[in-house]
This record gives structure tokens, C-alpha cells and sequence, in this order.
């Protein structure tokens, strides 16, 4: 008799699980260091941006390889997006500039906007390179 599915790697609860956590960390860390920018005179440096794509990239990945499927990864990203937009939308703050603050505060808001809608870009990364590392694991 097959030992009952506990979440281990490959697992469909283990691939929730993870793309859950992963979703979760990126989006508020991920929201939280974005906006970090320095100034090189006023050029402006947005090494926060950099760090959260690099977080949620490394996050999709671990996702993906962790649990042995690649939906795991897609559906973290999936859930990352949604949980930004909660922020953006139902937070009474503003972590996340929307494009009405372009005139006034043009180097945050740009910056709100890449992490917002250009998080599918570490994402893709990352699972291109965790796919890399599944058809490797597969064929070996």
C-alpha cells in the first residue's frame, strides 16, 4: 500500500504550501524594500527594486525546485500579484505609488509601478532556470 501524500517534495500539498509561503514573503518583504532608492546626485539608484526581484526570482525558483513542480512556482507568482494588489488597494498608506504621483514624486512611483507590474519578470526567470534544474533532475 502507497504511503499516504504527507506534503513531501512532489506533493500537490507541498506545492501549495510553498507557493503559498513563497507568495506571502515576497509580497510584503518585497513591497516593504521596493521603494528603498539612493541618490547618485538625482539619478536616482533603486536598489530596493532590485532586492525585491531578486527575492521574489530566488522565491519562485525555491518553490518550483523545492516541491518538484513547476505550477508551484507559477501559482506563487500568481499569488505574490494578488497579495501586492491587496496591499496597494486596501492599505491606508502609500508603500505602493500609483501613476498619479508621477508628477510629484517621479522616481518612487516609477519604481512602485516596475515592482507592481513588472514582477513577472524575476518570476519567468525563475522558473526558466527551475526548469532547467527539474529536466536535469528528471533525466538524471
Amino acid at each position: 500500500m502507497p504511503a499516504p501524500n504527507t506534503g513531501a517534495k512532489g506533493g500537490t500539498l507541498g506545492g501549495l504550501w510553498r507557493a503559498g509561503v513563497a507568495a506571502l514573503v515576497g509580497a510584503v518583504f518585497g513591497t516593504l524594500a521596493h521603494a528603498s532608492l539612493t541618490y547618485l546626485g538625482d539619478i536616482p539608484l533603486p536598489w530596493g527594486l532590485a532586492l525585491a526581484w531578486a527575492l521574489l526570482g530566488v522565491l519562485v525558483y525555491w518553490a518550483t525546485v523545492a516541491s518538484g513542480k513547476l505550477w508551484a512556482g507559477a501559482l506563487s507568482l500568481l499569488l505574490c500579484y494578488v497579495l501586492v494588489g491587496a496591499i496597494s488597494f486596501l492599505g491606508n498608506d502609500q508603500l505602493i505609488l500609483s501613476i498619479g504621483y508621477l508628477q510629484y514624486l517621479p522616481a518612487p512611483t516609477v519604481v512602485s509601478l516596475l515592482w507592481m507590474y513588472g514582477m513577472i519578470i524575476p518570476a519567468v526567470i525563475g522558473l526558466l532556470r527551475a526548469l532547467k534544474v527539474l529536466r536535469l533532475q528528471r533525466a538524471g
